[in-house]
This record gives C-alpha cells, structure tokens and sequence, in this order.
C-alpha cells in the first residue's frame, strides 16, 4: 500500500515537472536551451538543421513541394502545444533607438509587426505574461536580437501531443 502510494507521489512530481524553452538570436545567430526540472542544456539544433537541410536537398522538387505542403497541413500540433504552454518572455528589439517621429516608416513597421506577433501570442498561448512583453528598446537586451521564453509541464505536453479533434 505505501509503494502504490510512493510511487503515485512520484508519478505526480514527474508529471509536474516544468520544462522551460528559451530561444535567443544574438548578432544573427540562434541559441536554443532548455531547463527540465533543475538540470538545464543547450539543444545541438545547428547540427539538426544541417543534417535537415542535406536530407531536403536529396529530394527532387515535387517530394520538397508535398513536405512543404504537410508542413501546413500538420502545424495544429504546434499550435495545441502553444495552447498547453504559457509565454513568460518575449523581447524583440527595435532596428532604431530614434523616436517615433524621427523615423516614422521604420518605426512604424516595427509597431505593426510587433503588435502583430504580441496578438498572434495572445490567441494561441494559454497564459501569457504581458508584463514581460518588451516591444520597445531596453539596455538590458542590448545585443539581442528577440528572446523567447516558453514554459509548460510534462502533463500539459503528453496531453497536447496524445490528444485529437
């Protein structure tokens, strides 16, 4: 009886378990880590867009055009992820430090595209931290390009990944 029990407890905590996705672009270069629990890592993911894109390139046209056509067929896995996971952080920097009216036509397409991407987050995210939102110039990021912070559990991604519409 207490087995069942500890092993129930540990089942539990296992399930709950927070994994954290940071995405970072510095000076036009991705950097990908994860934190699972307490242990945290950095994802190779150089190394898998380049075995990615040799395999691609192995393909005639027509086999490139169906994967790319069963890439959007197949994206509302990506997106009941999205509505698993909450959005903690998101920073993208602004090309200008002017003002607005200094540099309307930058600025201004700066402005539509990130409040674009900040409502695209608000849909699809199940909680998403509007105070850690940053869509204006801050000297804290200064070399960073955008910062992405995405964290969800266990349980929420096993029921994102097995359930079905």
């Amino acid at each position: 009886m207490y087995l069942a029990i500890f092993i129930f407890v540990i089942m539990i905590v296992i399930l709950a378990m927070d994994i954290e996705l940071n995405v970072k672009s510095a000076d036009d270069t991705i950097k990908i880590d994860a934190k699972i629990g307490l242990i945290r890592f950095a994802i190779p993911h150089h190394r898998l867009i380049k075995k990615a894109l040799e395999s691609e390139q192995l393909k005639d046209k027509q086999k490139q055009k169906e994967d790319f056509k069963k890439l959007f067929k197949n994206r509302h896995y990506l997106n009941r992820l999205f509505k698993h996971s909450s959005l903690t952080m998101f920073y993208m920097a602004k090309f200008t430090k002017e003002e607005l009216y200094l540099n309307p036509i930058i600025n201004g397409v700066y402005l539509m595209v990130s409040n674009q991407i900040h409502a695209y987050f608000n849909h699809h995210f199940k909680i998403v931290d509007n105070s850690n939102i940053k869509l204006i110039y801050d000297e804290q990021y200064e070399n960073i390009d955008y910062f992405i912070c995405v964290k969800a559990d266990l349980i929420s991604i096993l029921t994102a990944i097995l359930i079905r519409k």
